[in-house]
């Protein structure tokens, strides 16, 4: 039996179609993107295209998880990888922030609300094992996360 699709999900595909809307990539649910593409990816960058974008969550913002109301602040990590130029790494990151930062009273196209978003770190420049150029920036969103025993 397959399970019901999950909140965590519902949002970062949310995110990934909120991403493509806003111009700063492609969000293809399957996975399956061109090498002139900017794949938006879900868990981790994929090993082509060289520009790429990926979403996680890791943990839980300052507000946690409210017990009885349905407020969740949650983590989520955007990592980039712009090829072996710097300035591309960085353009797809302020892509992302022009997308997220601020976002507030948002209904993402999977349901989930978004009540604000802020970004909270930027990681310095990394290089992968092909000499891509990587960044990391987290922000954090506060969200209405209906559970079965809260509100």
């Amino acid at each position: 039996m397959t399970p019901p699709q999950g909140w965590t999900r519902q949002l970062l595909e949310g995110l990934g179609q909120l991403l493509e809307d806003a111009g700063a990539g492609d969000w293809n649910p399957e996975g399956v993107y061109t090498a002139a593409q900017t794949a938006i990816t879900l868990g981790g960058l994929p090993t082509t295209p060289d520009l790429a974008i990926s979403l996680a969550t890791y943990g839980l913002g300052q507000g946690g998880d409210d017990v009885e109301q349905t407020d969740s602040s949650v983590l989520v990590q955007v990592r980039v990888r712009g090829g072996a130029d710097p300035r591309v790494a960085d353009d797809l990151a302020d892509a992302v922030f022009n997308a997220v930062h601020g976002l507030a009273e948002h209904r993402l196209s999977t349901g989930v609300m978004v009540l604000l978003a802020q970004r909270r770190i930027v990681s310095p420049h990394t290089r992968d094992g092909s000499g891509r150029v990587e960044r990391a920036d987290s922000y954090e969103l506060m969200c209405v996360r209906p559970s079965t025993h809260r509100d």
